[in-house]
């Protein structure tokens, strides 16, 4: 969708809130998604400079999570940025964009409006002992902080073990998937998590109450089992967040913003890695994954989406090529007419084109695919408007 269109968009929500309206979008398209990270902390300052200190500012977010380090930045600037500011959910805040939520003097749920648990997850490098390599094999593996903790009450609570030896046998199952190193990880962020959970309902213009914060915190972070549990309305309420449902004008506008987005970053438009290289073993596309969006001015993450088949070569690649073009003999190419010269260097065109077919026909043929390289190359901030 046009810029002009979106900020539109932008300017109908912003009338129907009596507010100024900041978007960040990261987008969950497969197989190349976004998260909330350290890099959009600068194109976010430089629009809340743009829009100067306001009244009443909105932030209209769609996210899965990132890093847990970035919604205290945002949620700092935004508190200098404006007199009260609140958070505008259409669809999905997840996991990081939860705890960002938290920072909010006003959480404005959309009819599909959802949060999600705050619990972390951890990516670590572990090592796997294999045949033949006895100092191990470096894994990558991810964690979730909570399931380690689940873990040890599960063998307190329920299994009731009190006896040393059967905790320390426990213990020893636990540290065979985590070392030293990792377990204390898993600690460190545990308690991060909900300092700054509560650091974040702290820096409301009016705090809740210490009892309130701690059911908040204590829910989204360890009461909620699943991580991809979706926290409606009611729930939220529930524990006390400061949750309300968007006016029908609102929740048009927000719904409308959304569906804007989801076309121009193809939310709903998953690509599919083994489909786009099918026949070809490379594919490229030109892709948005993020946005960061004011009536002033907007960026947007933009990369170099590609797609390549990883083969298993085999010990010799047979190409058969059928070239028949011949000169007669003594006949250099420098003699012929220009028409002609001209006329050879096509058929050698064709024959390279033919050549490279061959060559990707052999591979297809002889050496079998083994897997799939994705990933979005040369990604960067741009200034798009």
């Amino acid at each position: 969708m046009p810029r002009a269109e979106r900020k539109a968009l932008i300017e109908a929500l912003e009338q129907h809130r009596g507010s100024r309206v900041l978007t960040y979008i990261t987008g969950d398209r497969a197989p190349t998604g976004a998260q909330i990270g350290d890099d959009a902390v600068r194109p976010i300052y430089d629009q809340l400079r743009s829009v100067g200190h306001v009244e009443k500012l909105d932030l209209f977010i769609y996210s899965r999570g990132g890093a847990l380090e970035v919604p205290w930045r945002i949620a700092s600037a935004l508190r200098q940025a404006s007199e009260s500011w609140a958070i505008l959910i259409p669809f999905r805040a997840n996991s990081a964009a939860t705890l960002l939520a938290l920072g909010a003097d006003e959480i404005v749920l959309g009819r599909h409006g959802e949060l999600g648990p705050i619990d972390p997850i951890l990516n670590i490098q572990r090592m796997v002992t294999t045949p033949g390599q006895p100092e191990g094999t470096p894994l990558q593996d991810t964690i979730n902080v909570e399931d380690v903790m689940a873990f040890l009450r599960f063998v307190r609570e329920q299994v009731g073990l009190t006896d040393q030896d059967a905790l320390a046998a426990s213990l020893a199952k636990l540290t065979e998937r985590l070392d030293a190193v990792g377990l204390g990880s898993v600690f460190r962020t545990r308690s991060h998590i909900r300092d700054v959970a509560h650091r974040m309902l702290t820096s409301q213009k009016t705090p809740p109450s210490d009892r309130v914060m701690e059911t908040i915190v204590e829910t989204l972070a360890e009461r909620v089992y699943a991580h991809g549990h979706a926290i409606g309305l009611g729930e939220a309420q529930d524990i006390g967040l400061r949750v309300i449902t968007a006016p029908d004008e609102v929740e048009t506008a927000m719904w409308n913003l959304l569906e804007a987005y989801e076309v121009d970053l193809k939310l709903r438009d998953p690509l599919d890695p083994g489909l786009a290289v099918a026949g070809t073993d490379h594919y490229t596309e030109a892709a948005t994954i993020a946005t960061v969006e004011t009536t002033e001015m907007a960026y947007e993450f933009v990369g170099q989406l590609e797609v390549r088949a990883r083969r298993q070569m085999p010990p010799n690649l047979n190409v058969a090529l059928n070239l028949n073009l011949q000169l007669p003999p003594g006949l250099q190419p420098d003699q012929l007419p220009a028409e002609l010269q001209a006329l050879l260097q096509q058929v050698q065109q064709a024959l390279l084109q033919h050549a490279q077919v061959a060559v990707q026909q052999a591979l297809a043929a002889q050496a079998p695919l083994v897997g799939l390289d994705v990933g979005l190359r040369g990604g960067r901030w741009n200034r798009s408007a």
